[in-house]
């Protein structure tokens, strides 16, 4: 970010954090007349809890109003991520932050956790053999993360060499000299007419077979140019891998599958038909090496002539954002080591042209403004001495628009270790209601708290029925909701870590995603309430002497 433009932020992010503080003592009483239709009344506390109303009751319509108004406003320039208005958000959120007097503990002691991300597109991408075109994804599938730059390589020589490996046992480069020619060699390991490896002897198989990078490399060291390697699966790697191979939208910026482009060699996977194209006249001959490999005969390289041309032309941009961390440190001295994380996305769609702004007020200025005094409380609470005895983390994160990338960069690199994380109360739109509650706005959507630990949803249905008494939909809970919401906001990423995760939402409405979500609309009194109960269930969380359960785990397709 340029040095004018951080001057300018820092001195909005002051002028508006003085404009919210004046309106946090406006004075405004929640409504009590409530109707609940959940349950609760079974859940068996046999520990002690601190009483959390005094804190929770102190999350207000007007202070949550007065927070809304500023991150939805025009000057904010719906916040897109990497965009000045973004920057000028994270800015403010972090203000607010450091007039609770909560400490900055994230990236070199502030409140933000800096991100980068990648898209990376092709500008050209081809095999030709001879004069016969082959399709990306149809004849031949490559790694965008794994594969350099290389608008045009021109092939002649070729080598093949079976499954391309050396071991100790055996070795399909014994009798090969691939310096400065392409090798070409099939995915896995060999196998006998029983299906045993040649090289355990057994049905087991080796790291030969698990890691194709291991192959790649060793080609690389052998001297080889490029590698192409026959995938007997083809199809079914295509759509198993359909996000690893595919080059659209933005991803975290960092090192994919534990391996950098640098440390191999461009490589293509092939089918079985491309490959024969390029084996040409010698696909017979490569054949019958196979059949007597399988017979107990030593593998002989095959050598081949053949013209293949290679387009790798890549258009790669970056994209700078920020997570904005409050991080309230536990006051128990052993459960201070684990962490209750409660999150929301800041950022939104941004700007469709000059005069067209995308102010998100729903989605997600109001989960955003609930978590910062969601934040104010439990700092409040600590101040006070009374807990909590877990170290809360309040994180509003960027790029959620852009594929839910600020909670996948942080889960991908956390600041604090993802095994003492306990739970993520994720709070993605709670500022409407939608036509299915219009005649009782005293409800919200529940999303996931029994996906992963049943504790966590008893917890939220006692802390429910003893405080905030809102009808708790589950309907969009449902594995089969066709709106697939459970995989849809921030919390997903930590629940694919195993992490039990809750998410709170008011249900879409004709302003979804339109510039017409405005801070005119919010209902701050169905606001205040959400963000309570997300409150008392994290704080039961933070509070409780022993772990929430993990007895339940997400299904895995």
């Amino acid at each position: 970010m340029k040095f004018k433009l951080l001057i300018c932020s820092l001195f909005l992010a002051l002028s508006l954090s003085a404009q919210v503080d004046g309106n946090r003592n406006a004075g405004y009483e929640n409504d009590t007349n409530t109707s609940y239709t959940g349950e609760g009344k079974g859940f068996q506390r046999h520990y002690d809890l601190a009483d959390a109303t005094p804190f929770a009751n102190d999350i207000k319509a007007s202070d949550l109003k007065a927070l809304l108004d500023v991150l939805a406003s025009d000057t904010l320039q719906g916040r897109e991520t990497g965009e000045p208005g973004q920057w000028k958000a994270a800015d403010f959120i972090a203000s607010q932050f450091k007039q609770a007097g909560i400490a900055a503990k994230a990236d070199r002691n502030s409140y933000f956790q800096n991100i980068l991300l990648r898209k990376t597109s092709w500008s050209d991408i081809g095999l030709v053999v001879g004069t016969q075109e082959f399709r990306n994804r149809s004849d031949f599938y490559v790694y965008p993360a794994l594969t350099s730059d290389a608008p045009k390589t021109s092939i002649k020589d070729l080598v093949f060499v079976g499954y391309g490996i050396e071991d100790a046992k055996y070795n399909d480069y014994e009798k090969a000299d691939v310096r400065g020619k392409a090798v070409i060699f099939y995915d896995g390991e060999p196998l006998d007419t029983k299906g045993n490896s040649l090289i355990t002897g057994t049905e087991f198989r080796t790291s030969w077979s698990l890691n194709w990078r291991k192959k790649v490399k060793l080609a690389k060291d052998k001297g080889a140019t490029m590698v192409f390697i026959i995938d007997p699966n083809f199809e079914e790697s295509v759509k198993k891998n359909r996000q690893q191979i595919s080059t659209y939208g933005w991803k975290p910026e960092g090192n994919f599958m534990g391996t950098d482009a640098n440390d191999l060699i461009n490589c293509l996977f092939l089918s079985q038909s491309t490959a024969d194209a390029i084996l040409g006249k010698k696909a017979g001959k490569a054949e019958n090496e196979f059949s007597d490999l399988r017979n107990g005969k030593k593998f002989k390289p095959v050598k081949i002539k053949s013209k293949v041309e290679v387009r790798l032309a890549k258009v790669t941009k970056e994209l700078k954002g920020s997570n904005v961390l409050a991080v309230i440190e536990g006051t128990d001295s052993v459960l201070k080591k684990e962490y209750v994380f409660v999150t929301a996305h800041y950022d939104h769609l941004g700007m469709a042209d000059s005069t067209v702004i995308y102010n998100g007020a729903d989605d997600n200025a109001s989960g955003t403004s609930g978590v910062i005094e969601i934040a104010r409380a439990f700092q409040a609470a600590k101040d006070k001495g009374i807990g909590p005895k877990r170290t809360v983390v309040c994180m509003l994160v960027s790029g959620e628009e852009k594929g839910l990338l600020g909670s996948k960069y942080y889960t991908e690199f956390p600041l604090f270790p993802l095994d003492k994380t306990v739970v993520d109360v994720n709070i993605d739109m709670i500022g409407r209601v939608d036509e299915r509650h219009a005649d009782n706005p005293d409800y919200v959507y529940v999303i996931g708290a029994d996906r992963i630990s049943t504790d966590l949803h008893k917890i939220n249905e006692a802390q429910n029925f003893e405080h905030t008494k809102l009808e708790l939909d589950y309907r969009y809970n449902a594995k089969d909701d066709p709106n697939h919401y459970y995989e849809r906001s921030d919390h997903y990423n930590f629940a694919e870590k195993g992490i039990p995760a809750i998410f709170f939402f008011n249900g879409t409405h004709p302003d979804y995603h339109r510039p017409t979500d405005t801070a005119d609309k919010i209902n701050f009194e169905a606001l205040a309430k959400r963000a309570q109960l997300a409150f008392y269930t994290a704080w039961e969380v933070a509070n409780r002497p022993f772990k929430l359960s993990r007895d339940i785990w997400p299904d895995k397709n």
